[in-house]
């Protein structure tokens, strides 16, 4: 009984994390804010990009600040660095003021990357329930969508009269419940003695790590795989111009985005139910859901937006169950390291995802970055049926024999 209260109070306060950390009512507002303060297609594009950079250039900063002071302050001092980018943004509205705040905000995400998927796995090893990793994931993925679904009602807020300032003020306070409640995580008594292991010795354990992910077939592998699709089906920062460009009013653009996340926790809810899928199958939906995005691309209107929320339900549960069989492979005293590489590469290449969305919108319209996405997921999972194929299907399925090269890293190796 004992067991089951600490793992429930464990997953309530990191459901209820996740929940706030997306709660963000300048969701659907912000990018718009800033187009009416100046900023063309292709400079919204190169904030966001700044985003990554900022998340690429804090990523090794963060991830050392984790070994000296631990998992939950790593993602607290996230938190504040993001409450600071909105404010700035208010205060600063102008191209340098929105630049700071993004790179800014990239501490947040650098910060997540690590110590929150960090937190979550090792948290449930501790307990002895890893076997329910893929099922949290995919929970927590829709405790985060839902805050995502909600944060499009911020646009809804504009008719009850709140200005864009009312709204940011919102945002920053519940930034403070989400601080709220990853404090209350109770994290495994070994990791403050692990913590302190790795201070003196970190670089060596980050070139370790390194060695280790570029060596192991199916650490190496299911990262690539896994950041490619996660980053080039990712089209949440720009529903709401491709809302107002097919025809959604202003006040109304939030109805586009809670639609979308509506697609996406349906697709993470159900994701953990095919988890022993064949890769063939997943890689072939992967196609699928790439041509669901060529075909939103050729039907570009509102009724057309069925297309596009059939590729988030689609995506949103292959990367639940890619994602998942990468944790699997990462050995335990190095999972923050090579979480880091993988948040490196996740940042890398969504900027290669703006790049290619903001010359498709200064090509005319929003639409052709669509088609040029979809494209690329098409060719994505061809990829992995042509390379890929099944080198890392006994590694993931427990219920066959492993074999010695292709079976999840583990601690015994390094």
């Amino acid at each position: 009984m004992k067991k089951k209260s600490s793992l429930r109070r464990f997953l309530t306060n990191i459901y209820l994390h996740a929940f706030f950390n997306r709660l963000m009512m300048l969701s659907p507002l912000y990018a718009i804010f800033m187009q009416e303060h100046g900023m063309t297609d292709m400079q919204l594009s190169f904030l966001f990009i700044l985003l990554s950079v900022g998340t690429f250039c804090m990523q090794i900063p963060t991830t050392w600040l984790m070994n000296l002071i631990g998992q939950k302050n790593t993602v607290i001092v996230g938190q504040l660095a993001k409450a600071a980018a909105f404010a700035l943004w208010l205060m600063v509205p102008n191209f340098w003021g929105f630049a700071v705040g993004m790179f800014i905000w990239g501490i947040q995400y650098a910060a997540h990357n690590v110590a929150y998927e960090s937190i979550i796995y090792e948290g449930l090893r501790a307990r002895r329930n890893h076997g329910i990793y893929a099922r949290v994931l995919g929970t927590r993925y829709n405790f985060s969508a839902v805050g995502a679904a909600l944060s499009s009602c911020g646009s809804l807020l504009l008719l009850l009269g709140l200005d864009y300032a009312a709204i940011t003020y919102i945002s920053i306070a519940v930034l403070g419940l989400s601080i709220f409640f990853i404090a209350r995580v109770k994290l495994p008594a070994h990791s403050a003695r692990h913590r302190t292991k790795r201070k003196a010795r970190f670089m060596t354990v980050f070139k370790t790590g390194t060695r280790i992910c570029m060596r192991t077939p199916c650490i190496f592998l299911m990262m690539v795989l896994t950041l490619v699709v996660s980053n080039i089906c990712y089209l949440d920062d720009y529903i709401s111009p491709i809302g107002i460009e097919i025809g959604l009013p202003l006040a109304f653009v939030g109805i586009a985005q809670f639609f979308i996340m509506g697609c996406t926790i349906l697709g993470q809810t159900f994701a953990y139910r095919f988890k022993s899928v064949p890769d063939w199958i997943l890689y072939t939906t992967i196609c699928i859901a790439g041509l669901s995005y060529v075909m939103f691309s050729i039907f570009y209107s509102v009724s057309g937006l069925w297309l596009l929320g059939l590729g988030y339900v689609l995506f949103a549960g292959i990367y639940v169950l890619l994602y998942s069989r990468f944790q699997d492979f990462l050995p335990t005293s190095y999972r923050s390291v090579i979480l880091s590489l993988y948040s490196i590469g996740d940042n890398m290449i969504y900027v290669i995802t703006c790049l290619l969305v903001g010359l498709g919108g200064s090509m005319g319209s929003w639409r052709i970055s669509v088609l040029l996405l979809g494209a690329i997921l098409v060719a994505t999972g061809l990829w992995a049926l042509l390379v890929i194929r099944d080198k890392c299907a006994l590694a993931h399925n427990p219920s066959l024999r492993p074999v010695k090269t292709l079976r999840p890293a583990s601690d015994d190796m390094i």
